[in-house]
């Protein structure tokens, strides 16, 4: 039988597929079987890049952000829900080196940068709107107390840190006064870039204060459904493969913190103030119902903010009893 291409993607961050890629298990765990796993960063042809963010592409298995996927299967219902992750990594609220903000209540009438990415749907945005809300709340201040500034950035699917660099240039340059960067290829930014750490919101605190919650990168694992109804037993593999990835990071602090590193493109101790020792948590999946009332919040929210059909259901999207699940059907050629 002849091998079938299965894309697979991934966020440039933390995610459980990366510890999987990098460990070639992907390769291993399937050699005999009639797959050929291929990572989309592998292509620059536009029809991968769009496909594997509005899960057109065939044969496509993505570990991602949530608010995408919600927003794909809300375009096209091509995708099915196999688990949700989250990921714990600090936050940081930057400014100019001379601003005089040197606290949270002092963004009170100042403008937050806010990004807009090109396409039908911008992650970034709704990533950075959740954060500063979040934020404002914490600081007993409210959104209309502020003023966004829109930054305009690329696809999507450009390179990682081209957002996070243009947030930079325009609280530099003075467009506005104060920013928000993520994890440790934030931090690297930042440094870099010589800005004043206004208020770093550390990974610990994000996990251990609900007001915070919307500063979690919510991660979920999706499969194109077509190759899914065509191939469950080794769908049911992978999920329990990458179900799998968390107790060894556990077990392997060092390799798992160099493979971070590696994906991540940043050092290792950045990567390492970046998640605290969250690393193990913030690469497990599943389906507890504490991951999917967070799943739930996001697609109100989502809904509120008309990103998604009112009509988005869950229950329709969900294929979660595969991790689960032990005795699945053979593998079979999707027609």
């Amino acid at each position: 039988m002849p091998s079938q291409l299965v894309w697979y993607a991934r966020c440039p961050t933390l995610t459980a597929m990366g510890l999987l890629a990098h460990r070639g298990v992907l390769q291993r765990e399937f050699r005999r079987d009639p797959v050929n796993f291929v990572s989309v960063r592998e292509t620059s042809l536009p029809s991968v890049r769009q496909g594997y963010l509005d899960h057109s592409l065939a044969n496509l298995v993505r570990e991602g952000d949530a608010a995408t996927a919600l927003w794909s299967y809300g375009v096209n219902e091509r995708s099915r829900l196999l688990a949700i992750g989250h990921t714990w990594h600090t936050v940081l609220v930057v400014a100019p080196a001379r601003s005089s903000i040197s606290d949270l209540a002092h963004l009170k009438g100042r403008t937050l940068a806010l990004p807009r990415e090109a396409g039908g749907f911008s992650p970034a945005r709704v990533r950075s709107l959740r954060a500063w809300e979040s934020i404002l709340d914490v600081s007993g201040l409210k959104p209309a107390e502020v003023t966004f500034f829109n930054i305009v950035a690329g696809h999507p699917s450009t390179p990682f840190g081209d957002i996070a660099r243009r947030e930079i240039e325009a609280v530099m340059s003075g467009q506005a006064d104060a920013g928000l960067l993520f994890g440790a290829k934030g931090i690297e930014l930042a440094r870099t870039a010589g800005l004043k750490i206004v208020h770093a919101f550390e990974a610990a605190d994000i996990r251990s204060d609900s007001r915070l919650k919307r500063l979690v990168e919510l991660r979920t694992l999706t499969i194109d459904y077509p190759f899914l109804e065509a191939n469950e037993a080794i769908v049911s593999r992978l999920v329990q493969a990458l179900a799998g990835a968390a107790d060894w990071a556990r077990s392997f602090p060092k390799q798992a913190l160099s493979h971070i590193a590696e994906e991540g493109k940043v050092e290792a101790d950045d990567a390492v103030r970046a998640y605290g020792d969250l690393i193990p948590e913030s690469t497990a999946l599943g389906a507890e119902a504490a991951r999917l009332a967070d799943i739930k919040g996001l697609l109100d929210w989502l809904k509120q903010r008309q990103a998604v059909p009112e009509m988005l259901d869950l229950g329709d999207w969900s294929r979660t009893d595969l991790l689960t699940t032990k005795e699945v059907k053979s593998l079979n050629a999707v027609a």
